[in-house]
């Protein structure tokens, strides 16, 4: 069966590449793989350690990356698999009618994992990028999920509008839904470009299938500045979730100058947020410096985290590192830390090699 679904593949692959045009991309890799070298923790009588590692957010094992996707004057589709081991699956396939080429167009298919990205942001660290979001649901401003969207983008005009109709996932148990839901799983959002100034963007996200549990959100990037990426935005939800009202707000600033070779970045983050019917703040910044020397990259980037919860402390974390640029991998030494009191005072320290295979 194994052998089937590569073949297949395979025999897609070729064919996407016999009717392709330039819009048209084939890429297979290992994405964001890493291999520990060593580390260890400053338990008592603790070991060292060696293996095959994940970073927060990605697959605990090695992961196999395949995206196909071709585009023409009136139609398009996209399609992505990934193999985490020996798991095969398919977060993202969908079609696209361009039903008014460069003005109306409609996708319909799945939409998961990586999700449908036009209203969304990520900090500009190159490996470690973060987004909004209060802790397990992030991602403010993407469309994920089974559904159909529909995107109004008039070329040149700077403007970009959807709406996402939300389905039931027809792989489940759950194929179909009362029509009365439909107003809590649609999402919406739009973006205005004023050129060379700003770029405004605002939505409502429905977060949660079937659960009451949708944000509203607004963000604004400044434009005006040459190689200078600044940006901010804030998302409030929870406001509908029933029986209860729980009202959660996050914003989050991202600013990075590349000064050429150097680059500085710096994002920060603070939320509060219902956890447990307790309302807590957190709160995190995130520093990065990183000198492009050509073949290498040589970087430091950090982290620091805390809570309004008492005696939690602050969690830091440092990191130098070098990137061997022509072959995408990154070797460096990652050091964690708390100032809680113990027994909570625990550090680790790894020497993680992050490699991004490709073609």
């Amino acid at each position: 069966m194994k052998k089937a679904v590569v073949l297949g593949m395979i025999l897609l692959a070729l064919s996407t590449l016999a009717y392709a045009d330039a819009n048209s991309a084939v890429n297979f890799g290992f994405g964001r793989t890493t291999f520990t070298l060593a580390q260890g923790s400053s338990v008592s009588g603790s070991d060292i350690e060696q293996g095959w590692e994940n970073p927060p957010g990605f697959p605990v094992q090695p992961r196999a990356n395949m995206a196909l996707s071709y585009s023409g004057d009136h139609m398009a589709y996209h399609l992505q698999a990934y193999l985490d081991g020996t798991a095969l699956s398919w977060p993202g396939f969908y079609g696209t009618l361009k039903l008014m080429p460069d003005m109306f167009s409609v996708m319909i298919g799945r939409f998961d994992d990586d999700g449908w990205d036009n209203f969304r942001k990520t900090s500009s660290h190159p490996l470690k990028d973060t987004n909004n979001g209060r802790p397990g649901v992030g991602n403010v401003g993407r469309f994920g999920g089974w559904g159909v969207i529909a995107e109004v983008s008039p070329k040149d005009s700077g403007f970009d509008a959807a709406v996402m109709y939300r389905t039931a996932d027809p792989t489940g148990t759950g194929a179909f839904y009362g029509l009365s839901g439909t107003a809590s799983n649609t999402n919406i959002a739009a973006s205005y470009i004023v050129p060379n100034t700003v770029k405004i963007t605002a939505g409502s996200i429905a977060q949660t299938l079937y659960v009451a549990d949708r944000n509203i959100f607004g963000r604004v990037e400044l434009l005006m500045v040459p190689n200078l990426t600044l940006w901010a935005d804030v998302a409030y939800d929870g406001f509908d979730v029933k029986p209860t009202s729980v009202s959660n707000i996050n914003a989050m600033v991202n600013a990075a100058y590349d000064m050429k070779p150097l680059t500085i970045v710096v994002a920060a983050k603070y939320g509060s947020n219902d956890i447990v019917g307790t309302k807590v703040g957190t709160w995190a910044v995130y520093p990065e410096v990183y000198y492009n020397a050509g073949m290498l990259t040589v970087g430091l980037y950090g982290n620091a985290s805390g809570s309004d919860i008492a005696n939690s402390g602050i969690v830091y974390q440092v990191e130098p590192y070098v990137l061997l640029n022509d072959f995408n991998t990154r070797i460096s030494f990652l050091y964690t830390g708390t100032t809680a009191a113990a027994p909570l005072n625990i550090s680790t320290w790894q020497i993680p090699v992050v490699i991004n295979w490709g073609f």
